[in-house]
């Protein structure tokens, strides 16, 4: 009964990473950061419930496991940072001519 909620726990940490990049990715190109907030938020509470359903101990509290993993991986995914784009190659035939 543990193995579904270490998975539970590893999908809001996978997930909280990539949207947490996603929302990096939305606020640095100043676009809505609703879409990977929602997204993510939507699979936490899916992956909470289902943990609530499955805990098998007395005190009931898994859950809280998954609620921090999910948070904590959302802001370090927000907070990773990402490499800076490369300018493109030249070519032979971009390159600056001697005079």
């Amino acid at each position: 009964m543990t193995l579904p909620l270490l998975l539970c726990t590893l999908i809001a940490l996978t997930s909280g990473l990539h949207f947490g990049h996603r929302f990096a990715q939305a606020h640095r190109a100043g676009r809505s950061l609703l879409p990977a907030v929602t997204a993510h938020g939507a699979i936490a509470t899916a992956l909470i419930v289902l943990t609530v359903l499955l805990d098998p101990t007395d005190t009931g509290l898994l859950w809280l496991a998954v609620a921090a993993a999910s948070l904590i991986s959302l802001a370090l995914g927000a907070l990773w940072p990402t490499p800076a784009a490369r300018p493109a190659a030249l070519g032979d035939s971009e390159l600056p001519q001697a005079a």
